[in-house]
């Protein structure tokens, strides 16, 4: 390990001195059309949506060309299908991604594989790729050492399931066995938390660790300052040790003035978001999306608080992180959203906020200052109502 470190080291300084220097990426798939469109975005750069770097039909064969002054992880995708992979890609570097991509599915739920793909001219790639598989393994066995164990309660809650019977999962769960199993399920909680850390900290001389932080954690919180205070100083000052010291010591918004962005309305029309006066009381900045469950699952919330309050000074904005423009319209008409919606294309507002997550609100008032941040559920309907007492 202090060979592979070393070799990091080296490669990280050298990326630091060769500033803005560009990896090309080349493909060469099989099993795709020609009309298909491949997806470029950045990986582990952030927990609830991965930036576009760009896309590109199939058929089109320049390489992206992506400019780097250190070593990143770049996610591959395509358009409309679930699954991707990951390559880890440094400064100067010449890659090639080749394979077969592999088609399935059905109308709804549209899945490509990537299993047979394989990438050359990136020197990371394989131990970055040997990292992730052992990670991945190790929380298999778990998985598959609870099930082994607890057979019978998986078979009687997949029957229950099946059946539509949630008393009989209740009932099981308050049965001796049923409570031996969760209390088996809470205790791999901290076995996959010590191995993560574990991983971790075997690279915490380099980008590596920061990087696989970001990349396995989850979203990260003072919790984990622990994990960032361990990494070398080197380690700290690369994109990802940024990155990770951001969530970790998050700075707030709280009483700065809101920042003018620019977005795209629901017309396809460029608008700029000035919030210096808003014409009610109280704006909520709403940053979401149609692929995430959870701000989903909060827009029943932003809806009563709207109806609530909208004729008593209060007005929402919704900004969206979706990368399809056709998919967030949609969304927007399946889930009625009644106030102004705009669609991030450029990724302005996501950086000017500092969003690392969604969903994420800010709560602006009449003078365009931000007067609360990142609350959601009982905890922004509560401020909500206080500010209108």
């Amino acid at each position: 390990m202090k060979i592979k470190s070393l070799l990091l080291t080296l490669m990280l300084a050298t990326a630091a001195q060769a500033q803005n220097s560009s990896t090309s990426l080349s493909f060469d798939l099989k099993g795709l059309a020609p009309t298909d469109t491949l997806m470029l975005q950045w990986g582990a750069n952030n927990k609830s949506m991965n930036p576009l770097i760009g896309k590109r039909s199939v058929g089109d064969a320049q390489p992206f060309v992506i400019p780097l002054d250190e070593p990143r992880l770049v996610v591959l995708s395509l358009k409309g299908y679930q699954g991707s992979y990951e390559m880890l890609v440094a400064p100067g570097e010449e890659v090639v991604v080749s394979g077969r991509v592999k088609m399935g599915g059905d109308d709804r739920n549209m899945a490509a594989s990537f299993r047979r793909v394989r990438v050359r001219g990136a020197a990371l790639q394989d131990e970055y790729a040997g990292i992730i598989q052992a990670y991945q393994q190790h929380q298999d066995s778990i998985d598959l050492g609870v099930f082994n164990e607890y057979k019978d309660v998986y078979r009687l809650i997949e029957k229950a399931k099946a059946s539509n019977d949630e008393q009989a999962i209740a009932d099981m769960y308050q049965t001796l066995h049923g409570q031996s199993y969760i209390d088996r399920v809470m205790q791999t909680y901290q076995e996959r938390q010590d191995y993560l850390v574990k991983t971790v900290e075997r690279h915490a001389d380099s980008f590596m660790g920061p990087l696989l932080l970001l990349r396995l954690a989850g979203p990260l919180g003072k919790s984990w300052r622990p994990q960032y205070d361990k990494l070398s100083p080197q380690a700290r000052q690369s994109y990802y040790g940024k990155a990770v010291h951001d969530e970790v010591y998050p700075q707030t918004m709280i009483d700065e003035k809101a920042s003018s962005v620019s977005v795209s309305d629901t017309l396809g029309n460029e608008a700029v978001l000035c919030f210096n006066k808003i014409p009610g009381k109280y704006l909520i900045l709403d940053f979401w999306a149609s692929w995430c469950e959870p701000c989903r699952k909060e827009m029943p919330n932003l809806k009563r608080i709207y109806e609530r309050f909208h004729h008593r000074g209060l007005d929402i904005a919704g900004i969206s992180a979706d990368h399809d423009e056709e998919v967030w319209l949609e969304a927007l008409g399946e889930l009625d959203v009644p106030w102004a919606n705009y669609l991030d294309v450029n990724r302005q507002a996501i950086t000017e906020y500092k969003v690392m997550y969604i969903p994420s609100t800010f709560i602006i008032d009449q003078n365009g200052v931000i007067i609360a941040e990142k609350l959601r559920g009982k905890d922004l309907s509560d401020f909500i109502e206080n500010l209108f007492k």
